[in-house]
């Protein structure tokens, strides 16, 4: 309980901290007011009345934008409190999830894995869990859904083992419970829906009862989705953004976003795979160590060995690698600029793509090209380290595969048939969004949470503990540390940054009005969407953010030099 509440405690802190620093920005200004009206909200009332008018005119989120609006009115402090707690509720209903069982209490070092990962692997973390108007959109739907879905879960659980499920008492709250989780955002409400039914139809035929709890459950999460859907909001803002956007658009979005995640994804899914070849390998024999040297028995005979203290070549590449670009990050991104001036010269330039804004876009993404590489190439780097460390050399995988089939692991591992199954269903959550006319990465949100329950599934079955955290536990940890030291203190180090710059804005701004004076003019911020997408910050020259706060702090114009 102690290393529980030590890690429950350090997240909490971590998170708070960043939403602490986090500017009011873009969206948030706008969600200050009652909708579309210019008035700032000043009580409770107001909050409710806005929400209308946003179910009305703009879209059937009201429950993410009831909370916003509710916690702006109430006071940043309170929302960075909140916001802290519903990351730690997510890490928390991972765990839950990842092992279908309460007692996450236990688990000190999974709770940790499950922060940890959540962290890496979740599409622009600054805009879906810190950012106000963003965290209330992705993360406050996210913990109603997975916290509606743990009862199935576990019902399926304890049905398989002979259990019942029967709780009269949970009718009522679970239809409740259902709405929230079905009023929430669009793929999730579908997904929400779908997994609820399919989850009742199937204990209904397999075991030939139909607990009342599954189904009011269901019924609820089908009636949140139609207050989520029926919006007349919905439909007037569908008519902008999905204007003369054809089957193909819809297509693209989702290569585009589901590819994004799959990038992001990285970490989740070289330990799916670790797991996948460990199983294979349990399967084939049991790895034997001798002087130093694994050997995989298959077949009835040694099939490979190797020592578990070499360095290869690529190892040495990687590391070389790295210190280049650590070095060049440190000392003014030579590296990233020199690809960059390349392209531009041999490609853009060539092709005609020369406008100011396409230069600056590219631009900006090239910023952060060292700061990514570096990241993939440490994870590459310590995952080439733990296969060192698990004898999954390219002889024992391929002995393996021949040995066990795909099938024959999955009929054997009932973990490896679960995670299978939250992978898929975060696929399929992802299609979802071909209804839609846009498909961003943050959208990817609840999936990624999806792939990361996955994972951390695989790491609490025990064949896969027993086999990974003796031979490979050390360099887990300190790859799992690394990761979150490079991450994390770039990301409090740059919002930090950010906070003291908007703070000097909203003293300007305040010292312009009291002069009677309605225009403002900003240096520009630089360091904006940084620490892997940790950081996130629309400055003061995007369209949404100039124009809510423009009319927030009842300005005419606002001017952000050196564009």
């Amino acid at each position: 309980m102690l290393r529980t509440g030590l890690v429950a405690g350090a997240v909490f802190a971590f998170l708070f901290a960043l939403n602490h620093f986090m500017p009011v920005h873009r969206d948030d200004y706008d969600y200050s007011m009652v909708w579309k009206t210019g008035v700032h909200l000043a009580s409770f009332s107001d909050v409710c009345v806005s929400g209308v008018q946003h179910y009305l005119l703009h879209g059937g989120r009201t429950v993410t934008v009831f909370c916003l609006q509710l916690f702006l009115w109430l006071g940043k402090t309170a929302f960075d409190i909140a916001n802290a707690l519903m990351f730690l509720a997510l890490v928390v209903l991972a765990t839950m999830h990842a092992r279908r069982a309460l007692d996450f209490w236990k688990h000190p070092r999974l709770l940790a894995a499950a922060a940890l990962l959540l962290w890496l692997s979740l599409p622009h973390f600054g805009e879906v869990a810190v950012w106000k108007s963003g965290s209330t959109v992705y993360l406050w739907s996210a913990v109603p859904a997975f916290l509606f879905l743990l009862p199935y879960n576990l019902a399926l659980r304890a049905l398989s083992e002979g259990r019942r499920v029967r709780r009269m008492w949970a009718v009522l709250p679970m239809f409740l419970l259902g709405i929230l989780a079905g009023w929430s955002i669009e793929n999730l409400a579908v997904t929400v829906v779908v997994t609820a039914f399919g989850a009742s139809l199937y204990v209904r035929r397999r075991y030939g009862t139909s607990p009342a709890w599954m189904i009011t459950g269901a019924l609820g999460a089908l009636t949140g989705l139609a207050g989520l859907v029926a919006a007349p909001g919905n439909y007037v803002r569908y008519d902008v953004q999905g204007a003369g956007k054809g089957i193909l658009v819809h297509i693209g979005n989702q290569f585009a976003g589901q590819g994004e995640m799959l990038l992001y994804l990285l970490p989740v899914l070289l330990l799916i795979l670790t797991a996948w070849r460990l199983y294979r390998q349990l399967s084939a024999g049991q790895p034997t160590e001798r002087h130093g040297s694994l050997l995989l028995y298959a077949g009835k005979k040694y099939v490979v060995g190797f020592s578990t203290d070499g360095i290869s070549i690529g190892t040495v590449t990687l590391v070389a690698l790295i210190s280049l670009l650590t070095l060049s990050y440190f000392t003014g991104g030579w590296v990233a600029g020199g690809i960059r001036d390349a392209i531009i010269g041999s490609v853009l330039t060539p092709l005609g793509f020369t406008k100011p804004k396409t230069i600056h876009l590219f631009t900006n993404l090239m910023n952060g090209f060292e700061e990514m590489a570096i990241y993939w190439l440490a994870i590459l780097l310590f995952y080439v380290r733990i296969k060192q460390k698990l004898g999954l050399t390219a002889a024992a995988v391929r002995a393996a595969a021949e040995c066990v089939p795909a099938r024959d692991v999955l009929r054997r591992h009932p973990a490896a048939r679960y995670a299978a199954f939250l992978m898929a269903l975060g696929i399929c959550n992802n299609l979802v969004m071909l209804a839609a006319p846009t498909f961003p990465g943050r959208a990817t949100f609840s999936s990624a949470a999806m792939f990361v329950t996955a994972a951390l599934a695989l790491l609490s079955d025990e064949p896969i503990r027993s086999a990974l955290l003796p031979r490979a536990g050390s360099v887990l940890c300190a790859g799992a540390c690394l990761l979150f030291a490079y991450t994390g203190t770039a990301a409090l180090f740059i919002t930090q940054e950010m906070h003291a710059a908007d703070a000097a804005r909203i003293a300007q701004i305040e010292e312009t009005r009291a002069r009677g004076e309605t225009v403002v003019r900003f240096p520009r911020i630089e360091r904006t969407n940084r620490a892997l997408r940790h950081v996130y910050y629309e400055d003061w020259d995007n369209s949404v953010t100039k124009e809510g706060a423009m009319e927030y702090f009842g300005l005419t114009d606002v001017v952000v030099d050196g564009k």
